[in-house]
């Protein structure tokens, strides 16, 4: 399998361990994690969460076998002079007890927002997923307050499925849960209608 993929604004490569600091700088940052039931995060505790998805990953490719999970590394491309901005992660990781079920999740670094990389993000993971993962459905969530991220997935064709009420308790407040989920089958022929923007 190849492990980078590129449309023709951003890359994606599947997530190192020395990818990790970089990472780890962006869930550090309140702006960041604003909307997210974790964080900021200090550095050991990213590290902790992704180091093992991580080298399950590579363990799985090194053996020629499909990973569990999946995580990839999200830069702009190279520019003339060769250089690339770090943009942020993305992943799908499977559901425990669902196989060919998975977990979107991506976060895009402060310095790189209002720039439509969040739904690029997410049509990447629909992509991916169905194309080349062999998804039979993704789930989605976020809080309520989350606006963009609404926008994102339903943008994508995710469905709202239900909504938790004050699920979430962090930073002094209580959050609404919202649940969303896309299916194969919602798609057109089963494809998403990106198909040709990553190669």
């Amino acid at each position: 399998m190849k492990t980078a993929w590129s449309s023709d604004r951003l890359t994606y490569t599947f997530c190192t361990r020395p990818d990790l600091p970089e990472i780890a700088a962006m869930l550090v940052k309140p702006t960041v994690c604003e909307w997210l039931f974790f964080g900021p995060n200090p550095p050991e505790v990213t590290h902790a969460y992704f180091e093992p998805l991580i080298d399950g990953m590579a363990e799985a490719l090194a053996e020629g076998t499909p990973p569990k999970s999946y995580v990839f590394t999200v830069r702009t491309r190279p520019g003339p002079e060769g250089t690339s901005a770090f943009v942020g992660q993305c992943a799908i990781v499977e559901d425990d007890f669902s196989e060919g079920a998975y977990l979107i999740g991506y976060q895009t670094d402060d310095t790189q927002w209002g720039k439509g990389y969040g739904t690029e993000m997410c049509r990447f993971l629909v992509w991916f997923a169905f194309t080349l993962a062999g998804a039979y459905r993704l789930n989605g969530d976020c809080a309520a307050g989350n606006v963009a991220s609404v926008k994102i997935m339903e943008g994508c064709g995710f469905v709202r499925e239900g909504r938790q009420r004050k699920f979430w308790h962090v930073r002094g407040g209580y959050h609404d849960r919202l649940l969303y989920g896309l299916l194969a089958d919602d798609l057109p022929s089963g494809l998403p209608p990106w198909q040709g923007l990553f190669s």
